[in-house]
């Protein structure tokens, strides 16, 4: 993924004074610095619900314009076809998969000085995520 990345911010590139993005890929709990945007796809399904908050509060305090965050949205459906999922076999058992309430990340959000600027919704046969496009506070965005 870094590597198409990169590959495509170069190839966007149309300035002399372009400069590379740095793009990291990295374990998010030892993670450190701070960065314009940061991005969290797919993460917080295998935190629960307090240590996702926590985790939610490290990505903020790296970010300095945006965070972008996916998760997967706890609602009476989703809840239900996780646990019709968990009927059948299969090697995915030995992972858990957490789901949150919309209401619980925007709070967690919120207490690190942050607010959803916009919201999206990702969905395919097997797969639904909802996406927070964050921003400080203060921000006018």
């Amino acid at each position: 993924m870094v590597s198409e990345a990169q590959r495509q911010a170069a190839a966007q590139s149309s300035s002399s004074s372009f400069r590379m993005p740095r793009f990291e890929v990295r374990d998010l709990e030892s993670l450190e610095g701070r960065y314009d945007v940061v991005v969290c796809l797919d993460v917080l399904i295998h935190y629960p619900r307090e240590e996702a908050r926590a985790m939610i509060r490290h990505l903020a305090s790296l970010a300095d314009k945006r965070l972008l965050i996916s998760f997967a949205p706890r609602t009476l459906y989703f809840d239900f076809l996780k646990r019709v999922g968990e009927l059948f076999p299969g090697p995915s058992k030995a992972t858990r998969a957490y789901l949150h309430a919309e209401a619980d990340i925007e709070d967690a959000l919120r207490q690190a000085g942050w607010r959803v600027a916009n919201r999206g919704f990702i969905s395919t046969q097997f797969y639904f995520a909802k996406l927070f496009d964050a921003v400080p506070v203060g921000s006018s965005t």
